[in-house]
């Protein structure tokens, strides 16, 4: 699916936002500050908590932005610091160069674009200072990260502000989580390493990646991930998309493809695999609807459309606005979805309706212990192509983000606070 657009961050340059200068007391949290990666999987799980706290109308997001292009690409797994600090060097041997080559030899050695000058950093500092500066007249400050490139941010924030802050790391920080106020993460990340997992990562890695004890009160383990799904914004998209669906026979099946990941690999294999077994339970389907991610691979696409293209009982969504996504939860009766996105499963399965999985034999180490678990509760079935589409079957939904919620209001509570009403 395409990413959910989230509206660039603010600057402080010109004081405290304008949304944080209304009244308030010091024990009532009315804010929250999101600290994103650029990546709607990461940030729409912070959106979808701070939606949780009824707190989306009184939000402000952050960006930690990965730089792009040249050698970065090829550096994408070391931490942002790492890359200020290469910044800072090149840009000094680029002032070298052109001292020493002039400007029109020095343009081979470095460009004007090299580095961190235009990607859009969330700043320590300012976001420490407002949270001190407001605190008596606005409350506590909620910081809700997600992703590895937040760590750093986040945890230096409740380091330099832990009076005036409660903050939340979404997603196992592989880092001291006595770093954060609360750290919510799936239950296969935390506990990544089962027998068959052994055998994929080296001895000496595990005990990084792997905690020895049982989570401390202040982990949250979830089942998937975080998201905005819930009764409500499902009831609306119902209504919003009304027009376009409910005329459509029953039931209404919703494919969403991915794309492959390092733990959960594919190509135009599993998308004939997925095509083949459609068309097997085309004649239990009133209509079928397909969406393609953004970053679904061009061989996988080609033969969806190949296989699936002209058949009448079928639409396929590649990319042209609006996004249905939201209709298709609303409206779907049932969903086929491919194994490697935790998000867009976590999506389907908290509508309560039959989930079908294809891939799963593609996964491995903790994606894969992820559809085991998924398959052990009964919330979802693999996709073989055998099923009759029109079986209703159900299943306790998955409730992981009200749930992470609660916790939240909890912990906030032993320290004397308290959201907003």
């Amino acid at each position: 699916m395409r990413p959910i657009l989230l509206p660039d961050p603010p600057s402080l340059s010109t004081g405290v936002p304008e949304i944080f200068e209304q009244g308030g007391s010091q024990n009532v949290v009315r804010r929250a500050v999101v600290i994103g990666n650029g990546f709607p999987g990461s940030e729409n799980q912070c959106i979808g908590l701070v939606r949780a706290l009824g707190l989306a109308q009184n939000h402000l997001l952050y960006r930690v932005t990965r730089p792009k292009g040249g050698i970065n690409e090829w550096l994408h797994w070391l931490p942002v610091g790492f890359h200020k600090k290469l910044d800072f060097i090149l840009r000094h041997i680029y002032l070298y160069s052109r001292l020493m080559l002039g400007s029109k030899q020095s343009k081979y050695i470095a460009s004007e674009n090299v580095g961190l000058s235009s990607i859009l950093e969330a700043d320590v500092k300012s976001i420490v200072s407002m949270a001190r500066d407001t605190y008596e007249k606005d409350g506590p400050l909620v910081v809700i990260a997600c992703g590895r490139d937040t760590v750093s941010i986040a945890s230096s924030i409740r380091r330099l502000a832990s009076e005036n802050v409660f903050v939340v790391q979404i997603q196992h920080p592989r880092s001291h989580l006595n770093r954060f106020d609360m750290v919510i993460t799936p239950r296969h990340d935390y506990y990544p390493i089962t027998l068959e997992a052994q055998e994929q990562v080296p001895r000496f890695m595990r005990s990084w990646i792997t905690p020895r004890e049982p989570p401390q009160d202040h982990v949250v383990l979830t089942t998937g991930a975080l998201h905005g799904i819930d009764y409500a914004t499902l009831r609306k998209s119902a209504s919003a998309w009304h027009d376009e669906f409910a005329a459509l026979p029953k039931p209404l099946v919703v494919v969403n493809i991915g794309w492959p990941r390092r733990n959960c690999r594919y190509g135009a294999d599993l998308a004939k695999q997925l095509t083949d077994a459609l068309l097997s339970v085309l004649d239990s389907c009133g209509s079928v609807r397909i969406a393609l991610s953004y970053k679904t691979p061009e061989k996988v696409s080609r033969v969806v459309f190949k296989e699936l293209g002209d058949n009448p009982k079928v639409f396929i969504w590649n990319g042209q606005e609006p996004n249905p996504y939201m209709g298709h939860l609303a409206w779907g009766d049932a969903f086929v979805v491919t194994a490697d996105s935790v998000s867009l499963i976590s999506e389907a399965c908290s509508t309560g309706k039959p989930v079908y999985v294809i891939g799963a034999d593609h996964c491995k180490w903790k994606i894969a212990d992820f559809h085991k678990s998924l398959r052990e509760r009964g919330v979802v079935r693999p996709f073989t192509g055998l099923e009759d589409m029109s079986e209703s079957w159900s299943y306790p939904p998955l409730n992981d983000t009200a749930e992470a919620a609660t916790r939240v209001r909890s912990a906030l509570a032993t320290r004397g606070w308290s959201l907003r009403s």
